[in-house]
């Protein structure tokens, strides 16, 4: 990584971190209004939405239009497209807009990073699975296929890398750009349980929750400056509580492999919202999130606004 500062001072509050902001200096008003971190919100959206369009018309126009099982396999096809095409699109824009490589996605090290994240979460739903069933509100009806888990795996790694690029590397990296860390952490928080919003059995005392518990998903990538953690948490934590387990995800219910019966006080199972709304999942996010930001915090990984800091590249 050729950047011209060196990794300990390459996040210190007097520094931009040049490889994961714009390298782009235009001089004249309308390169630098078009080079304006929240325009530039504007530009990968639209710079991604043919992708997205592309895959809501094959799901709309040719999945829901045949039958099985040759509909499961043009989906599973879709989705292991639809993977590669994100990241490589958004590497594109990277270096057509901002002329930088995209070290956010960069893959030396994401296999292992992305199956810690992935594992962490797989743990998690594992032992609240467990301390749910210990007061007896989690019961087994039936098995559904073992050929549901791997769609499952790339519906909710597929999902969670969408929202992931999204959250992070388009919203989080943006705004941070131009004010800052802890303005882009409080507003991806509340942006992102807003799109949770219309999720059914959803309300604003799990809306919060949702915005509390989303810090884990924040704070890996402000300490690594990488999506693979929290793609790979989001992931693991989706696929084992809906994919798996069977049970709502964020307020909406998904075919699992497991087939069951959840009871027992709200505080602890979530009810109808899911794990996102146990006091104890959201506790226990919110502290793993707290630890890896405070590890980000005591390694200088904490941007501070654009007007406050010293820009260390050239302007071309």
């Amino acid at each position: 990584m050729q950047t011209g500062v060196t990794m300990t001072t390459l996040f210190r509050r007097d520094i931009q971190p040049d490889n994961l902001f714009s390298n782009f200096r235009p001089k004249q008003k309308t390169g630098r209004l078009f080079n304006f971190p929240l325009t530039r919100i504007f530009v990968i959206a639209l710079f991604l939405a043919p992708f997205v369009l592309v895959n809501i018309l094959v799901v709309l126009q040719v999945i829901e239009q045949v039958e099985e099982p040759l509909a499961t396999n043009i989906d599973i096809l879709r989705m292991l497209l639809m993977i590669p095409f994100l990241l490589i699109s958004y590497g594109v824009y990277c270096r057509i807009f901002e002329k930088r490589k995209a070290y956010e996605i960069s893959f030396s090290g994401s296999a292992r990073e992305w199956l810690t994240g992935f594992l962490i979460a797989t743990c998690l739903v594992v032992l609240f699975v467990a301390l749910i069933s210990v007061f007896g509100s989690f019961e087994i009806e039936e098995f559904r296929s073992a050929k549901v888990l791997f769609k499952n795996f790339l519906a909710f790694g597929m999902g969670s890398l969408f929202q992931e690029l999204v959250l992070l590397c388009i919203l989080f990296r943006l705004v941070e750009e131009y004010a800052g860390t802890w303005v882009a952490l409080v507003m991806s928080l509340v942006v992102f349980s807003f799109a949770h919003a219309a999720n059914p059995n959803q309300n604003l005392v799990s809306g919060i929750f949702l915005a509390t518990s989303s810090i884990v998903l924040i704070a890996p990538f402000i300490l690594t400056r990488r999506i693979w953690v929290s793609w790979g948490f989001h992931a693991g934590w989706n696929f084992m509580q809906a994919g798996v387990f069977g049970m709502a995800n964020s307020g909406i219910l998904f075919p699992g492999w497991m087939v069951t019966k959840i009871g027992g006080p709200e505080w602890l199972t979530g009810g109808d919202i899911g794990l996102e709304g146990s006091y104890l999942a959201v506790g226990a996010d919110l502290a793993i999130g707290l630890v890896i930001l405070f590890a980000a915090m005591r390694a200088g990984k904490i941007v501070s606004p654009a007007w406050k800091r010293t820009i260390s590249v050239e302007v071309q």
